[in-house]
């Protein structure tokens, strides 16, 4: 309709009602496209807003796994660290030789940082510029950084720990009994044996040195928590 009239005036060479209802066009138009940037604008605010949400419920639930991780990694040092003081000292103490041996077979593999990460990658991998606060942006991309470079060092710490496992486990012999594995190798045997010492001495340190990588990367995780909730609470009151 505007465009017909726009027309009409042109023809009539009614050049002011030409300039008033070209700016009328344009200034149309103007609005319509600010009117699509601010509702694309609160879209990604929005988007943005969801997966701060979803990164706190999963780091909430890490915080949970990485701990039963943490506590299970706990007892296999401990159960390593025994089982090597028994054979460097040569001296069972109050543990009979049925008990050492169970305690031998039950040195078990490393395990992984414990951390569900689906939504940290999506951020890390460039949806963090749906996130609008600076601040926390920088936040979370270092925290992906500290994580990437935790779990690259307990992975490196691991393959030695499964090395050196590999290697104990070549150096004594095993039966099995109703489908559990029992230690044949005598005690004063394994004792005497110098490579299997080292070895194990090799396990428990790395063992003690991934414990101690996990904590560092549980302290972390609770710092960018905390981070998170804090950040919630804000927009939540706000939103108020």
């Amino acid at each position: 309709m505007i465009l017909q009239r726009l027309a009409t005036s042109i023809r009539k060479q009614d050049w002011f009602t030409v300039v008033i209802e070209t700016l009328i066009v344009v200034f149309g138009v103007y609005l319509g496209i600010q009117l699509g940037n601010w509702n694309g604008a609160r879209a990604e605010r929005a988007e943005g807003e969801a997966l701060v949400e979803r990164l706190y419920e999963e780091l909430t639930t890490s915080l949970d796994t990485e701990a039963a991780c943490i506590a299970r990694m706990e007892t296999n040092l401990e159960q390593a660290r025994s089982v090597y003081e028994m054979l460097r000292t040569g001296e069972l103490g109050d543990v009979s030789e049925d008990e050492f041996g169970e305690q031998f077979v039950a040195i078990g593999p490393w395990t992984g940082l414990c951390v569900t990460r689906a939504t940290l990658d999506q951020l890390e991998g460039g949806q963090i510029r749906l996130v609008s606060d600076q601040a926390l942006k920088d936040q979370v991309l270092q925290f992906a950084d500290y994580l990437n470079g935790s779990t690259t060092t307990i992975d490196n710490l691991g393959d030695v720990h499964m090395n050196a496992l590999e290697k104990i486990f070549a150096e004594v012999d095993f039966a099995w009994d109703g489908g559990e594995r029992r230690l044949v190798t005598s005690f004063e045997d394994a004792a005497e044996n110098q490579e299997l010492v080292r070895q194990l001495e090799t396990v428990t340190f790395m063992f003690s040195v991934i414990v101690r990588y996990h904590k560092l990367a549980n302290e972390d995780l609770r710092e960018m928590h905390s981070a998170l909730a804090e950040y919630l609470g804000e927009e939540a009151e706000a939103a108020r």
